[in-house]
């Protein structure tokens, strides 16, 4: 059997994590796999706790890990991920997200590739459901530059080396895929059915629709613009300033040739703030440059996948890593 090390966050939703736990260590097994699991609770949720501490106690394959307080998903799983040791490794929320007799399919794809995300195909869910997970894959592509289907499930399999090179920070953990694709690891997306308990008709609160936009701009802006700032603040600024500069060549014109007085006209005043304003943002745009040349060598630039050396019969077994540009 291959050992893996599976990775579970606790943030606030569950189903009973007794019988899911002996689901999923019996579904691994039967796949051929020797499953430890992390339990990871953000913060203080006795109920949880309580039932982990039981498991852990009772079984050779469970360990709790708990928070001093909450922390976000994404620290939960970057601790969860301290604690583990294998070279493989599987990400699972604490509810049957998929049919859990499918999850070998996921390490068996790993095989092929750095990260395995999953799509919930075919889906049970509410017309309101797809309709919400809709817009936001739309949403991920257009301004994420993401190529997954299914951005809302989050149960993956992933090589080690993939959260050790992948920076992860706030709320990014249910974008893991497309940051780990935009460092250069191969990501695939494999289709798995969906779970019936994972079906229903669940309207977030409106706060949470607020973050999920913008935790996509940032992922917009990160995987764009981390290593070109003034590609972003530079269109902007200057698009700025010259409409500002046109409205005070108007005004001036106005007041030259025609005479109109320059006395309570909110033009002045708005074409001024203009020329300030994208100033200003072309400022940030080439503060940001020499941030980024400065610590350029110490930036991870590029990834390699593998190393075929002259007259060797077969490729390194593990590809080379060249993450820094500094020279030896």
């Amino acid at each position: 059997m291959i050992d893996i090390d599976v990775i579970v966050p606790i943030t606030g939703r569950t189903d009973d994590l007794t019988a899911l736990h002996r689901l999923r260590s019996d579904a691994l097994r039967a796949a051929g796999y020797r499953p430890s699991f992390f339990y990871v609770l953000d913060g203080d949720l006795p109920q949880a706790r309580d039932t982990l501490a039981a498991l852990a106690r009772s079984t050779d394959d469970a360990c709790l890990i708990q928070l001093s307080r909450r922390f976000g998903e994404t620290a939960a799983v970057l601790a969860g991920f301290a604690s583990t040791k294998t070279e493989q490794l599987m990400i699972l929320p604490a509810f049957e997200q998929v049919e859990t007799a499918s999850l070998g399919r996921v390490l068996d794809a790993l095989a092929d590739s750095d990260f395995v995300t999953v799509r919930r195909s075919p889906r049970c869910d509410s017309a309101l459901r797809r309709g919400q997970s809709y817009i936001f894959e739309t949403l991920l592509k257009r301004v994420g530059n993401s190529k997954f289907r299914d951005p809302g499930c989050t149960v993956h399999a992933l090589k080690r080396t993939v959260l050790e090179e992948t920076p992860l920070y706030g709320e990014q953990h249910g974008f893991l895929p497309v940051l780990a694709a935009n460092v250069g690891f191969k990501v695939i997306e494999i289709d798995l059915p969906q779970a019936r308990g994972d079906a229903g008709r669940r309207v977030q609160p409106p706060r949470h629709y607020v973050h999920r936009l913008v935790d996509i701009m940032s992922v917009f802006f990160l995987t764009r613009f981390t290593r070109r700032p003034l590609r972003f603040f530079g269109p902007l600024g200057a698009a700025c300033t010259v409409a500002g500069l046109l409205g005070l060549a108007i005004v001036v014109v106005q007041r030259l040739a025609l005479g109109v007085p320059l006395a309570d006209r909110p033009a002045l005043i708005l074409s001024s703030l203009c020329v300030a304003v994208g100033l200003q943002v072309l400022a940030i745009g080439l503060i940001g440059e020499l941030i980024v040349f400065i610590n350029a060598r110490s930036m991870r630039q590029y990834r390699v996948r593998e190393v075929i050396e002259a007259g060797a019969e077969k490729q390194r077994a593990k590809p080379v890593l060249r993450t820094q540009v500094a020279a030896d």
